[in-house]
């Protein structure tokens, strides 16, 4: 019997928390490990005694995937323990990036804002380069097996609001680790990202992460283990109610771009008047997602006008 203990940590990011979890039973698996910094990584310590367990009390650490406020503890837990990772291999290339690989994902990013027709120095976030040297990392793939707290999950790998992200689910209780793949409380983004290892065109999130809630729809799941806020059941009415949204948010897109061409930036500002800042990255992410649905549907076309990407509406 594998007890799942809940681990409720903060995080200076919109949703407020975020979620790691233990699974103890055989042996104990932290999944996810919470934001970097000194004093998260201290909460996670606090949170692990109070339930009895230490860093040397666990067996592995599986991530669900390499957002900062899932994976962001990992430098300063192997500064104490020498703990197997386990994690996508989608992951592969980001993980102890050099300087020269994270400067072509800046790149990316700048290039992508300019696209937009947004401002990469007010409309992206600044990060500064920081070496890391994970070890004992183990790369998971699309079927495998992985035991936590000595049973038995499966990994099904779900991109989309990420490349790595993964679900992990027992198929004898229906229990799942979710990550960021479907959250009760709001919609997930599915973020733009350069593109994969070896290939050229960026991928499609939206389109990913509409094939993997087909995919994760299909499966007999019971309680869901989120990276952020409340457990939840009844996953199949949640990823209808995605769906739904996805195409509303489309429609409204449409609407805009029947009144003349635009930007994915002043698509951005009449849909989302409050983003302000480096805050615009998250709906420009979002629109070009949609349209990327819209452009497979044939409902809208682009064209290149310098570095400004225009989008009409057939």
């Amino acid at each position: 019997m594998v007890k799942i203990v809940p681990l409720e940590l903060e995080t200076h990011f919109a949703e407020g928390t975020v979620n790691a979890f233990l699974a103890i039973g055989e042996t104990v698996t932290l999944i996810d490990t919470g934001n970097p910094g000194k004093e998260s990584f201290h909460q996670l310590k606090t949170k692990l005694h109070n339930h009895g367990i230490t860093l040397k009390d666990i067996d592995q650490i599986v991530l669900t995937h390499i957002h900062i406020d899932h994976a962001g503890a990992i430098p300063h837990i192997q500064e104490e323990a020498d703990i197997p990772i386990f994690v996508h291999e989608q992951a592969r290339g980001s993980i102890n990036a050099r300087l020269s690989e994270f400067e072509v994902v800046q790149q990316f990013f700048t290039q992508f804002l300019e696209s937009c027709g947004a401002d990469p120095h007010q409309h992206i976030i600044q990060r500064r380069f920081r070496e890391e040297n994970w070890r004992n990392v183990f790369y998971l793939t699309e079927g495998d097996e992985i035991h936590l707290g000595g049973q038995r999950f499966e990994v099904v790998h779900v991109p989309g609001h990420s490349q790595s992200d993964i679900l992990l689910w027992n198929p004898e209780s229906g229990d799942a680790f979710a990550g960021d793949h479907l959250i009760k409380a709001f919609s997930v983004n599915a973020f733009i990202e350069p593109p994969n290892l070896g290939e050229t065109t960026r991928p499609k999130p939206l389109l990913q992460y509409r094939d993997s809630l087909e995919k994760v729809s299909k499966l007999p799941l019971s309680m869901i283990y989120p990276g952020h806020g409340e457990v939840f059941s009844n996953h199949g009415l949640l990823i209808q109610t995605r769906l739904l949204e996805q195409e509303k948010r489309c429609e409204q897109i449409l609407q805009i771009l029947r009144s003349g061409e635009k930007t994915i930036f002043a698509i951005c500002s009449e849909m989302y008047p409050r983003l302000q800042g480096r805050t615009v990255f998250l709906g420009l992410s979002q629109i070009q997602g949609h349209l990327d649905l819209l452009e497979e549907r044939q409902l809208v076309r682009y064209e290149q006008k310098g570095a400004i990407v225009i989008y009409h509406a057939n």
